[in-house]
């Protein structure tokens, strides 16, 4: 199975702070993660059931990347410490599908 690294992005767009998980190379920005919105939950479930998808094809690990510049602190640490454990989650879940093929 082959080995992929899925790139994150944390950086702001105006002044709306977002996460831009590069999921799909011929669509980069449909996986954007407002993180000043309401809907933000709901985003981040879409994305993770679409790394889901990707999982059963291919491993996969989530790096983040902070834009220069970026300036506030506190999301920078929530979405360090997020990534982490969802990379975490992945490998777990990943394992669960190797058990299942067995």
């Amino acid at each position: 199975m082959s080995q992929r690294t899925i790139n994150v992005e944390l950086t702001v767009y105006g002044e709306i702070d977002v996460l831009n998980f590069h999921l799909d190379d011929d669509n980069p920005e449909k996986y954007i993660v407002n993180l000043n919105s309401s809907t933000s939950q709901n985003d981040l479930k879409n994305v993770f059931c679409a790394l889901l998808n990707l999982l059963t094809e291919e491993e996969i690990t989530l790096k983040l990347a902070i834009a220069d510049g970026y300036k506030k602190g506190l999301y920078k640490d929530v979405c360090c410490e997020y990534i982490n454990d969802l990379n975490k989650e992945i490998s777990q879940v990943r394992e669960k599908i190797n058990q299942t093929l067995e």
